[in-house]
């Protein structure tokens, strides 16, 4: 509560010092998180979800839901005015968009944002499974405001795993870029919780497919450098039939790549090292001989897995890991512009080298 609290303060400061007029707190609807919708309504295709705080007479906060279809976001916008005597300003720290949504495409209502000056750069975009609106009037068990719950949760999932550290800025930038595509991070509406399921990968501003859990995992390692990151891999051994889980903490993995742009091939090479926190295979990886084999064995999943994930990229045209300015950095500027590139990518030779060095062992049942 004292949290929530700060937070309203400090928005509310922001937003009564950086207007020309003056402004009464009391009379604002202050959005936490705002949600977009493909509606039903052909006339008025956009349906648009505000969440706001309250404050009742006894000095409770209560949550408030407003929905409204309209032509455009602005439109909508312009009729959730007339549904609460409050004035409604900006401060949303999270914008949902919602699945149907999200594989029509984006980027008119993202590029709405851009002249918006209440609507941070930081601001978090994530996608929801069907209908992001269900998601901010959810009811769940111990969660008493969606919105912060959520901001929360993203913030915490970037932290962990820098490829799913995306906002408003990071959205626009490698949607302008030529030579990547954007990623956001995808929920899931179903049972009690709000539940993170993956990474949904765009071509263009449209989302063209998700990536499960152990698939972002690999996609982070293959963006760039990480530093005390976490690992969790389920690894079949073929040729003893083991299946064991392992957990690898405090990674550090160095991440390069190299282009050759007479054959058009890349090479991703990951020197990784990383403590062994959880191993439920039958191994006594605290002699070095089996430490070494666990070690080939983590080597093989990580290239056998790249290569899957690299293939399914292709398969959907989907450049997150930023193929293209590789290569767009490594030509001339005339050639890159002479190049198909999306035909190209499609059939990308890229090679996945790994190292992997286990410097702790930690615990193992």
């Amino acid at each position: 509560m004292q949290n929530k609290m700060t937070v309203l303060i400090a928005i509310c400061c922001l937003i009564l010092t950086g207007c020309s007029g003056s402004n009464i707190i009391e009379e604002l609807a202050i959005l936490g998180a705002v949600s977009f919708d493909m509606s039903e309504n052909k006339e008025n295709p956009i349906t648009t979800t505000v969440h706001f705080p309250t404050v009742s007479k006894d000095g409770m906060f209560e949550t408030t839901i407003l929905t409204a279809n309209g032509k455009s976001s602005h439109d909508t916008f312009l009729k959730l005015q007339n549904l609460t005597n409050l004035k409604i300003v900006g401060g949303q720290s999270t914008i949902l968009f919602g699945e149907d949504l999200a594989r029509n495409g984006l980027i008119n209502i993202v590029k709405t944002f851009t002249r918006d000056p209440e609507v941070s750069t930081r601001v978090k975009f994530a996608i929801v499974e069907g209908k992001a609106e269900d998601l901010l009037k959810k009811k769940i068990p111990s969660v008493s405001d969606n919105a912060e719950y959520l901001y929360t949760l993203i913030d915490k999932l970037g932290s962990q795993n820098k490829v799913l550290n995306t906002n408003k800025y990071r959205y626009l930038r490698d949607y302008y870029d030529d030579g990547i595509d954007p990623v956001l991070p995808v929920f899931s509406n179903e049972g009690e919780n709000i539940e993170f399921i993956g990474l949904g990968t765009f071509k263009g501003d449209q989302y063209v497919t998700l990536l499960n859990l152990s698939e972002t995992q690999i996609l982070n390692l293959l963006s760039g450098n990480i530093k005390d990151g976490k690992l969790m891999i389920s690894v079949n051994n073929e040729e003893s039939g083991e299946n064991y889980q392992l957990f690898l903490s405090s990674i550090n993995s160095d991440n390069e790549k190299k282009v050759n742009t007479e054959n058009m091939s890349v090479e991703v090479i990951l020197d990784l090292k990383g403590s062994v926190l959880e191993y439920t295979g039958t191994m006594d990886i605290s002699e070095e001989k089996y430490q070494r084999k666990l070690e080939k064995q983590v080597e093989q999943y990580l290239k056998t897995n790249s290569k899957k994930l690299i293939i399914k990229l292709q398969e959907f045209q989907t450049d997150p890991i930023g193929m293209g300015t590789l290569v767009r950095n490594s030509v001339s500027y005339e050639r890159w512009n002479q190049m198909k590139w999306q035909e190209i990518y499609s059939n990308l030779d890229v090679k996945v080298k790994v190292k992997v060095d286990l410097i702790n062992t930690g615990k193992s049942k």
